[in-house]
Parts: C-alpha cells; structure tokens; sequence
C-alpha cells in the first residue's frame, strides 16, 4: 500500500483522464455504476495526493466526476421509479 505520497504530473493526467473515460461511461444508468464508482475513486485519489502544482487535465477531473455523480443519480432516481411503480 502506498503512503502518503504525491503524484507526479503523469500520474495526476492519467488519472484525471481516467476519470473523465470513467465518468462518460457511468453516465449509463445500471450498468455505469461501477464505472461511476472507478472515476470518483480516481477524483479523489487525485485531490488527496496531488502536489499543488497545474494540472492541465483538471477540466477533464471534474466532468468526468461530475458524470459520474449523475450517473450514480439517475440510477437511483429510475430504480425508485421501478419501486414505487412496482409496489
């Protein structure tokens, strides 16, 4: 297990990329959650562990967790739709 380290600038792009992959294929009701789950990971791996430095990805960081915050949302707002409907 890593400590406390902070990432270097090609870590923080990478994850900030993967998130935002992650995050467009959480928007998918259902099936997207744990694509959803993935990108917020990388979010907050990369605001914990980065330096203060620039990231030029960091546009990308933030819709893609935004994406994913939705998808995680949708999915819930259809499946209580389900219950509600069903019962």
């Amino acid at each position: 297990m890593k400590s406390s380290k902070s990432f270097d600038k090609a870590q923080v792009i990478e994850r900030s990329l993967r998130c935002f992959a992650c995050g467009l294929m959480g928007i998918l009701p259902g099936i997207g959650v744990p694509f959803a789950v993935v990108a917020l990971g990388n979010f907050l791996q990369v605001k914990l562990h980065m330096v203060p430095m620039w990231n030029p990805a960091e546009r990308y960081l933030g819709i893609g967790a935004l994406c994913a915050i939705a998808g995680i949302g949708l999915t819930v707002i259809i499946a209580s739709a389900i219950f509600i409907e069903v019962s």
